[in-house]
């Protein structure tokens, strides 16, 4: 049985064990690891990123947290690691600073970020403020769609900065320039920064002396190592952590009720040259999951002469279709650089794609979604023409717009699938034979991969090799197979 909290005090003696109480943590607990350092030991930097680096290796789930002032509440809440036992300090120690400020985004609080955030907490008596970026500020980073909420960054930077430094209040907000607080906030006295952002605080005080405002000192703190060949990174980071997230369960399933002998539902959505088919074809030879292709479904409603290319023709102008066949490329002109026209054409085709797979079912016993207008949410469990004794365990719904539909609401999970917009681009360019500007054009007419991605359970990203896509598809399935 694993306890919640544990407590591991250090000392010059037990420090050449550490690697093995943290194994020893990792095993004994399931969530928080308090490391203290008792009196005979000496607090360098050194060994504080010692700390947090060996226990990103050998307890990489436990959230680790290095204490600066005394453990809070009783000894006895704590399973103590190792035979060192915990040493009350015989004095308050004096902190050179009373306000001090650092900046970040601080996706998924990593030890990285501890260690910022400790020496912060070492130096400041009073405040320290962080500023977390947002917006504007976090556009360029690596699958940043996939960066958590602001609001959650800074409660779980507070949690960390209060739990870990005794009586100074840690102050957060977001900021959208490269500056925030630090350079508003008259009586700050340090800023702690990385090697790689030491330019910024350089930047931070040219501001404050053209403001006449007091220098900061400036405080240094090496990154903590790491290693991630896919993103090219060479120390412990957000990216390489939202990067480890494709392809797991990032947020709940719905409950949604499913008959006896019928398929788990899945959505699986994307934009355009996202790697959504090719998922979906993986999904199908490698897994043995069911496909729905509703765009493919409503492809067949464009054949020759079909009473959609006649509506299309009444609506959008006769030049649309020539010899009854829609020039497809003249209409994605139109409804691509448009959203109201696209949702025209939507309006159009979905009654048809419906009347089709209607008479697809009744000619067969194979699963065939019908879909209903955009703006519906969609019983799957109705429209899907399903036997009551299916041969497979999973089927998925293969569509470009599941999410703006609303139809993702009526499943019990949604994958997502994406590519960063200027890839997207790339792609479509190259694919379709479009300059740039239509290319942009066509994708604007579609939601953000933001949107996509926070109504979304799990998330793949098709950016790299094929191998790295697969895996991430692999891991998903996995998951999915433990937890149903």
């Amino acid at each position: 049985m694993t306890s919640k909290y544990g407590l591991l005090v250090l000392n010059s003696k037990n420090l050449q064990k550490l690697k093995q109480l943290l194994t020893t943590a990792a095993a004994s607990l399931s969530s928080r690891l308090y490391v203290r350092f008792n009196p005979d030991t000496d607090r360098t930097d050194d060994l504080v990123s010692k700390i947090y680096l060996n226990s990103a290796n050998f307890c990489p789930k436990i959230d680790v947290r290095l204490v600066v002032a005394e453990i809070a509440g009783k000894i006895d809440n704590y399973e103590l690691i190792g035979d060192e036992k915990y040493e009350k300090s015989s004095g308050k120690s004096e902190k050179k600073y009373k306000k001090v400020v650092l900046g970040g985004t601080f996706d998924r609080l990593h030890n990285g970020h501890k260690v910022l955030l400790n020496k912060a907490a070492e130096l400041a008596s009073d405040d320290i403020v962080v500023g977390v970026t947002d917006k504007e500020m976090i556009a360029k980073k690596s699958l940043f769609e996939m960066i958590e909420p602001v609001e959650i960054r800074m409660k779980n930077v507070v949690d960390f900065v209060e739990d870990i430094s005794g009586e100074a209040k840690c102050l957060t907000e977001p900021i959208i320039d490269p500056f925030g607080p630090s350079t508003r906030i008259q009586d700050l006295e340090a800023i702690v920064v990385s090697r790689e952002t030491l330019k910024g605080a350089d930047a931070v005080n040219k501001i404050r002396n053209e403001h006449g405002m007091s220098q900061l000192d400036v405080i240094i703190v090496e990154l903590v190592e790491g290693n991630d060949e896919i993103l090219n990174e060479t120390k412990i980071s957000s990216s390489s952590r939202r990067r480890a997230d494709l392809g797991r369960l990032l947020k709940p399933t719905r409950q949604v009720p499913r008959g006896n002998g019928k398929p788990y539902l899945i959505g699986l959505a994307g934009g355009i040259a996202s790697g959504k088919s090719h998922i979906a074809k993986y999904l199908k030879e490698k897994h043995g999951f069911d496909v729905i292709d509703c765009d493919k479904l409503a492809h067949t409603c464009y054949e020759k002469g079909s009473v959609l290319n006649q509506k299309i023709a009444e609506h959008f102008g006769k030049d649309i279709v020539i010899d009854g066949v829609v020039d497809r490329k003249k209409l994605g002109g139109i409804v691509f650089s448009d959203k109201s026209k696209l949702r025209e054409l939507s309006e159009l085709v979905w009654p048809e794609v419906r009347k089709k797979a209607t008479e697809i079912a009744e000619q067969s016993t194979a699963r065939v979604v019908v879909l209903g207008k955009a703006q519906k949410i969609l019983n799957f469990e109705k429209i899907l023409k399903i036997p009551k004794k299916s041969k497979k365990q999973f089927t998925v719904i293969e569509a470009a717009a599941l999410i703006e539909a609303g139809w993702h609401e009526a499943l019990a999970e949604t994958w997502t699938v994406f590519v960063p917009a200027e890839e997207a681009v790339r792609r479509v360019v190259e694919r379709d034979n479009l300059t740039e500007s239509q290319a942009k054009d066509r994708m604007s007419s579609q939601i953000s991969n933001k949107q996509r991605i926070d109504a979304s359970n799990v998330v793949l990203c098709s950016l790299w090799k094929y191998e790295e896509t697969r895996a991430q598809v692999d891991r998903a399935v996995e998951e999915l197979l433990k937890r149903i």
